[in-house]
């Protein structure tokens, strides 16, 4: 199984929404967000690939930091749109289909993302508030970031497509071929030298183990590319940074049987079910 599809930057993580009203003005719009709602169904299984899956993040990014400026100027003030590589990264997201990325990255439990420097024209308007406009800025970007962000979910009809890929999920997991697929998978993995229940228990495992390392050396808020510097000198980040990679490149071979059987499955019961 695949999982969750990846957590976006800052304000995007974990794209579940939470029962904003949104209706929507007309039937293009309402057919619209039925076609997102398979889309984002689809990246979910992992049956899109990567690229599908990176463009569907930066429309949603895009989206939200459109609405977030139109709200925010009707408040009053300026908010330039970000440049969505700027809430998103989509070079070091994990990708399980690529062999490479494993090589690199392992899982991507210990990449420090990159994102494109924010504009200066943001930070210039910022400067010329006064202090108490600044505070007031301050109190209303929250409000607005977050209505724009359940305002572009229900548009991509991802609270829905959440329920259905959990649906149709639910299904092939109590599937006697994907039961299987998974005994293979433990087999492969544990003759790889890393036994797990799944790619997801190993994953799960290891980002148990990557929270401590960085316990460790994590002091206070740093930015990511300084947190990188002085996570790359600590021997116990670089030894599980070798083993995150081991593992995922041993198992890469069992994972890319299992992720091939669990998508022909899952398709045929979405179809089925369509």
């Amino acid at each position: 199984m695949l999982g969750k599809h990846k957590a976006l930057a800052v304000a995007l993580a974990v794209i579940i929404a939470a029962g904003f009203a949104y209706f929507p003005s007309d039937d293009g719009q309402t057919a619209r967000a039925t076609a997102d709602t398979r889309r984002f169904v689809l990246i979910l299984a992992g049956a899109s690939g990567q690229s599908e899956s990176e463009k569907f993040d930066l429309e949603v990014a895009a989206r939200t930091e459109t609405l977030t400026s139109t709200c925010m100027k009707s408040h009053g003030f300026q908010y330039p749109p970000k440049n969505p590589h700027s809430v998103v990264d989509v070079e070091d997201a994990s990708d399980f289909s690529s062999l490479d990325y494993a090589r690199k990255h392992g899982f991507g439990i210990s990449v420090f993302p990159h994102f494109t420097p924010e504009a200066t024209a943001a930070k210039s308007y910022l400067k010329t508030l006064s202090a108490a406009s600044l505070k007031a800025y301050d109190a209303t970007l929250p409000g607005c970031v977050d209505s724009s962000q359940r305002t572009t979910e229900k548009e991509y009809g991802i609270p829905e497509a959440n329920s259905e890929w959990a649906r149709v999920d639910g299904e092939v997991q109590h599937d006697r071929r994907y039961q299987s697929t998974l005994e293979t998978w433990r087999s492969c993995a544990a003759a790889a030298g890393h036994p797990a229940q799944s790619r997801l228990a190993l994953i799960t495992d290891l980002r148990k183990e990557y929270t401590s390392v960085m316990a460790g050396i994590q002091d206070g808020d740093l930015p990511q590319d300084q947190l990188a510097a002085l996570a790359a000198q600590n021997p116990t980040w670089r030894k599980f940074h070798r083993s995150e990679l081991d593992a995922a490149v041993a198992t890469f071979p069992c994972s890319q049987a299992a992720d091939r059987i669990y998508v022909s499955i899952f398709l045929q019961y979405l179809n089925r079910n369509s």
